[in-house]
């Protein structure tokens, strides 16, 4: 990957928000099971880099529904190809923006008359080498 180019986040914001409460605040610890994702597309011809995340909470045991999309466009200070392009936008961008996701997810629980849901770091590089052993074929040399 060329090391002679930068990247700059240009803004963010909520996507899409739904937050719909089934019932009262239960007391003690909800356990929750979250769903974060993550997609990007790359112009090449405007150099940007429009990354959305998300994140989704919707248990039979969990007191409220929550989908979140949070938007984020970059700039390249050049044109570079897709493939080096490609570790930016699924480790860098994600990891950027996802502060901002887990404030807007506490925020938003917190003004729905909950405890403020604290969404758990995320290692984006892991996520993106998982991501990746996933979609390489398996070779047979068992």
């Amino acid at each position: 990957m060329p090391r002679d180019f930068k990247f700059t986040l240009l803004k963010c914001r909520i996507h899409s928000l739904t937050f719909r409460a089934k019932s009262k605040a239960p007391q003690g610890k909800i356990p929750i099971n979250l769903t974060i994702s993550h997609k990007y597309t790359y112009d090449y011809k405007s150099k940007t880099i429009a990354v959305l995340i998300s994140a989704s909470v919707n248990d039979k045991g969990v007191p409220f529904f929550l989908e979140v999309e949070y938007e984020g466009l970059f700039t390249l200070n050049k044109r570079v190809s897709k493939k080096d392009v490609e570790p930016i936008a699924q480790i860098n961008c994600p990891a950027i923006l996802f502060p901002f996701l887990r404030e807007a997810v506490a925020e938003i629980t917190r003004r729905g008359g909950f405890n403020p849901l604290m969404l758990p770091v995320i290692n984006f590089v892991q996520s993106a080498k998982e991501r990746k052993a996933k979609t390489t074929p398996q070779s047979d040399d068992s």
